[in-house]
């Protein structure tokens, strides 16, 4: 219910700044003063914005596609193929912005960078909503309309995630800006946890990969399968145009043909006197009687049946429907 007041009140906030009805020719009347000469005003409350006066903001949300920095090929294409779209028929749907606290007569974006690259390749101005925001109210915007729509990817949600975290805000007010359920949540921290992060971005959002192709890459590193530098190594090796679905694709594929040629049994210490081997037909651990590990391998030999329930039961809880 808590969610559900949330998002009428910024969908409300958001609404009031499209009916707002400012004097012809002027910008918003909520807008700080400095910004009130980079606006030309629209209908309806919707400005006119120059795009090389809008700054990157808060947690990135899609990957390769940035308004500093040089985007990937694949991003580059879709930016151009909206940016055709845009000269054809028009900005649709408008960006949200909100004023800069950091540079005079600017504005940062809360949601849109893809509308506003593709609206500075075809020459044009954005078409933008723009309000005063704190960085929750900020937040809560760009979570909400990431939830309307379909178009980030798995990963991307993931990373998201990761990038809401990183910078200092709760589970909670993570689940509230994604419109995501804890189990859902910890599905996308496991994957953020376990698939480094170079690898990630040497693979890309890959829109066509779901949970299942991500959480077999998460249990290869978890289980010790393959390394960061290895997996970055195979991706290399890759055509250049190869989209980030192959690039996932291919991963997997080469990880799983060389484990299947080599029969390769990957071994961890996770704590003195405890071995686990995982190879393709079995896991099994060993944990030392004696020593050091001796008092250990006691109190796991009464507890054994209880770990494992509690495993398999935050196994479940990660992997609903598995």
């Amino acid at each position: 219910m808590a969610m559900g007041k949330n998002k009428t009140g910024i969908m409300a906030a958001i609404t009031a700044a499209a009916e707002a009805k400012p004097a012809a020719g002027r910008a918003h009347h909520s807008l700080p003063k400095g910004t009130i000469g980079s606006v030309r005003a629209g209908l309806g409350g919707i400005q006119e914005i120059d795009t090389s006066l809008i700054l990157p903001w808060g947690p990135k949300d899609r990957m390769n596609v940035e308004l500093t920095g040089v985007n990937s090929d694949e991003a580059q294409s879709s930016i151009a193929e909206l940016a055709d779209s845009i000269r054809d028929s028009g900005q649709q749907v408008p960006v949200l912005l909100r004023p800069s606290g950091r540079e005079d007569g600017h504005f940062e974006v809360i949601y849109g960078r893809r509308r506003i690259l593709a609206c500075k390749a075809a020459g044009l101005p954005v078409k933008a909503l723009i309000r005063t925001m704190d960085d929750s109210q900020a937040l809560m915007a760009k979570g909400l309309e990431n939830a309307s729509r379909s178009e980030l990817s798995f990963y991307e949600r993931a990373r998201f995630a990761l990038s809401i975290a990183d910078q200092g805000y709760e589970r909670a007010e993570i689940m509230q800006a994604l419109a995501i359920s804890k189990n859902t949540l910890s599905q996308l921290e496991r994957i953020t946890r376990l698939v480094p992060a170079e690898v990630g971005d040497a693979i890309g959002p890959a829109p066509g990969s779901g949970r299942p192709k991500w959480m077999s890459l998460a249990q290869i590193f978890e289980r010790g399968v393959t390394d960061a530098d290895a997996a970055v190594a195979i991706l290399s090796r890759f055509p250049a145009d190869a989209t980030s679905d192959e690039r996932l694709d291919g991963l997997l594929k080469e990880i799983s043909r060389r484990g299947a040629r080599s029969g390769e049994t990957a071994e961890a210490t996770p704590v003195p006197g405890v071995t686990i081997r995982s190879a393709r037909s079995a896991i099994t651990m060993s944990v030392k009687r004696a020593g050091e590990s001796k008092a250990f391998s006691d109190w796991l030999d009464s507890h054994l049946e209880e770990v494992i329930r509690e495993s398999y039961e935050r196994f479940r809880s990660e992997n609903p429907g598995e």
